[in-house]
């Protein structure tokens, strides 16, 4: 069993030396970085227009990846500034989470896997890094407890991205047919985004994006998930009218949808 390294808590402790839960607390600040910077390069890689979300998604990466740094150079003052940075890095991306009801989406599963998560372990062992500092144990390297959690958040954080990986790029499915109207999801927005079809027709909705969609009719009964690269036939019902479709993660007022939400209206004849 190695020898703990004692140094002050105010500074770099013992040159290379650092308080226990310092390298786990910047590992997790790393993780947080990496899942607004997965998101950004999505929408790169597929053509998307992130000309208004480039300054949110890579100043967010910034300020985790910093806090990474501080942390892991400084002494007691960095830990907490490693978690106001935990916490303020959650809270902007805490929507996040949700994906990690769609593990078959890539870019939308592995930002929830990283950012809360990865959030609240770097508070966590923030605080232990804290305690570690008080009580004077410093290590060279991580050990014990400390390389035990490194080990296994890796772990789960590679295993994760290949399971999620196969699913995405091999659950692609094709509908059977073609549909009366084609509406494809690209870029967060539905196109057309306007159109008529009869009752008993059908409509072919692709997913273009990296990230899951849904078509949803609420007044219809119509809720169908695209996953990435997903297409589905869905059959018009009877009931003439005007309707709202829209996706569910992309839109946050249903009722009455803004510019800004993944929306539409279909008119069933």
């Amino acid at each position: 069993m190695a020898t703990p390294v004692t140094g002050t808590p105010e500074g770099p402790v013992g040159g290379a030396s650092k308080p226990r839960w310092t390298r786990l607390a910047s590992l997790a600040l790393v993780l947080v970085a990496l899942g607004p910077l997965l998101m950004f390069a999505a929408g790169l890689l597929w053509g998307l227009d992130v000309s208004e979300d480039a300054v949110f998604f890579l100043g967010a990466a910034a300020v985790a990846l910093i806090g990474a740094l501080v942390v892991a150079r400084f002494g007691t003052w960095a830990k907490v500034v490693g978690i106001v940075t935990a916490v303020l890095s959650g809270g902007a991306l805490f929507w996040t989470a949700f994906g990690l009801a769609s593990p078959t989406s890539f870019f939308d599963f592995m930002p929830g896997l990283l950012v809360l998560p990865g959030a609240i372990t770097a508070i966590v062992a923030c605080i232990a890094a804290l305690v570690a500092g008080r009580r004077g144990h410093a290590t060279t390297r991580p050990e014990r407890g400390e390389r035990t959690a490194i080990r296994a958040v890796l772990s789960i954080v590679v295993i994760a991205a290949l399971a999620t990986a196969v699913l995405t790029f091999t659950g692609g499915s094709d509908a059977a047919g073609s549909g009366d109207v084609e509406v494809v999801a690209s870029d967060f927005e539905f196109e057309p985004g306007t159109f008529q079809v009869a009752a008993g027709e059908s409509i072919l909705v692709r997913n273009d994006d990296p990230f899951l969609h849904t078509f949803t009719v609420d007044d219809l009964d119509i809720d169908e998930s695209l996953n990435p690269g997903s297409e589905v036939l869905i059959e018009v019902p009877e009931g003439g009218g005007s309707y709202t479709f829209y996706c569910r993660p992309h839109t946050f007022e249903p009722d009455d949808p803004s510019e800004d939400d993944m929306a539409g209206e279909l008119t069933v004849q």
